[in-house]
C-alpha cells in the first residue's frame, strides 16, 4: 500500500497542476503519464478520462470509482480601461476569500501565462459601511499591471481566459498538508494510487477509474461517462468540508479520522448495503471509516447514480478544511485510508457482493 510520503509527493504534483473547469487536460495528461500499463485509456467526449481494466472472469460486475479533476476558478468577464480584469466564477467560490492573493493568467490566444493580484480597495479609503460587507463577485477584478484596455488586448488577454487560485504546498505537523485545488487532487492522487495497487490484481470485476470533468459546474463528467460505462457500481471520489475548525458549524467530519462515508447530501441517499460493505471491509482490514450526513455541497454521485437502469452508489469522502480558496487543508492520513478502503473493497468485490445489492 502506498505510504504517506508517496501521497504527499503525488498530491504536490497534481495539485501545481491548473485545471479550471473545461480545462483538464494538464490533470489528464498526469494521470495517463502514471497509471498503469495494464488499464486501457479511453475519453469521453466532454473531456472525463477513463481506464479500464477488464476481470478475467465472463460477464464480471462493473466497478466505477470517480474523483474528479477540475478546481475552482474564474474566466476573464471584461476589462475596464484603467486595464483592471473583471471575472466570471467557474464553480462555487467566496469572493472574500481571494482578495489580495496571487492570481494566474493562461492566454488562450498565445499561451502565455501571466501573474497578477485580486484586487479590493484598501482598508485605508474603503467606505466604512463597506467593512462588514462581503464584495460580490461583480465588484472582484485581478491587476495584473497593465495601465490600459489596449495593454490587455496586447497582451493578448481575451474573454473567457482561465484565471487560476495560487497557492504552495504547506507541510504541517500530525501529517497534515495544504495547497491549491485540494479539491479535487486529493480524490484525483487517491485514484492514482488505487489503480498502482489493484494493476497486477485478479479482480472478480471489470474495473473502471475515472477522471472525470467540470464536476464544480454540475457533475457534468460524471453524467457523460457514467452513461458509457453503465457501472453497476460506481462510487464518487471526492474532499468534503470538515467541521473542525474554530467557527465552523456542528458536524462530523474532521481531519485525521480517516475515510468519510456519506450516508446523504443534497444530491444522493446512498445505498445502504453498500454502505454496509464498505464499513465491512474498513472493520476487517482495521481501517478508520466513519459515516457521516452533509451538512451541504454535492458529488459526482448525484450523476453516478444515475446509470442505465440505477447504480448502487455512494461517495468516499476525504475531510478538508477551507475548500474552494488558495489553500485548502486535508490529512495524508485520510487519503491513505481512502485509498486503502477502495483497493481492499475492489479486491473483494464479486457477482456475490453485487446480489446483496439488488433488489429483490
Amino acid at each position: 500500500m502506498s505510504s504517506l510520503k508517496e501521497i504527499s509527493q503525488r498530491l504536490k504534483k497534481y495539485m501545481s497542476l491548473e485545471a479550471i473547469s473545461r480545462y483538464e487536460e494538464e490533470v489528464v495528461t498526469e494521470l495517463k503519464k502514471n497509471m498503469p500499463k495494464e488499464f486501457k485509456v479511453s475519453r469521453d467526449n466532454l473531456g472525463s478520462v477513463i481506464f479500464y481494466k477488464k476481470s478475467k472472469v465472463k460477464n464480471a460486475p462493473k466497478l466505477m470509482i470517480a474523483a474528479h479533476m477540475d478546481e475552482v476558478g474564474y474566466l476573464v468577464r471584461s476589462v475596464e480601461e484603467n486595464g483592471n480584469v473583471l471575472v466570471k466564477t467557474v464553480g462555487g467560490v467566496w469572493p472574500n476569500v481571494v482578495i489580495g492573493t496571487k492570481a494566474k493568467l493562461k492566454a488562450n490566444s498565445n499561451g502565455k501565462v501571466y501573474t497578477g493580484i485580486f484586487g479590493h480597495t484598501s482598508i485605508h479609503i474603503l467606505e466604512r459601511e463597506k467593512f462588514t460587507k462581503a464584495i460580490l463577485e461583480k465588484e472582484l477584478f485581478v491587476d495584473f499591471g497593465f495601465t490600459s484596455k489596449k495593454q490587455v488586448e496586447e497582451a493578448g488577454i481575451e474573454v473567457g481566459d482561465p484565471i487560476y487560485l495560487s497557492g504552495e504546498y504547506l507541510e504541517f505537523p500530525n501529517d497534515l498538508v495544504a495547497g491549491k485545488a485540494m479539491d479535487n487532487r486529493a480524490g484525483v492522487t487517491a485514484l492514482e494510487l488505487v489503480g498502482k495497487a489493484l494493476s497486477k490484481a485478479n479482480l472478480n470485476c471489470d474495473l473502471y477509474l475515472v477522471g472525470t470533468a467540470q464536476e464544480e459546474v454540475g457533475t457534468r463528467g460524471a453524467k457523460t461517462s457514467v452513461t458509457l460505462i453503465n457501472p453497476d457500481v460506481a462510487i464518487a471520489l471526492d474532499t468534503g468540508a470538515a467541521h473542525d475548525s474554530f467557527g465552523a458549524p456542528k458536524g462530523t467530519p474532521s481531519l485525521g479520522k480517516g475515510v468519510a462515508l456519506l450516508v446523504q447530501d443534497g444530491g444522493t441517499l446512498p445505498d445502504t448495503n453498500l454502505l454496509r460493505q464498505l464499513m465491512q471491509v474498513a472493520k476487517k482490514h482495521k481501517l478508520l471509516a466513519y459515516k457521516y450526513i452533509a451538512e451541504g455541497g454535492g458529488t459526482d454521485a448525484a450523476e453516478l447514480q444515475y446509470a442505465q437502469g440505477g447504480a448502487a452508489t455512494i461517495t468516499t469522502s476525504i475531510p478538508q478544511r477551507y475548500l474552494h480558496s488558495p489553500l485548502g487543508m486535508a490529512s495524508l492520513v485520510d487519503i491513505k485510508h481512502t485509498v486503502d478502503l477502495l483497493v481492499k473493497y475492489a479486491e473483494s468485490f464479486s457477482d456475490k457482493h453485487l446480489k446483496e445489492l439488488k433488489f429483490k
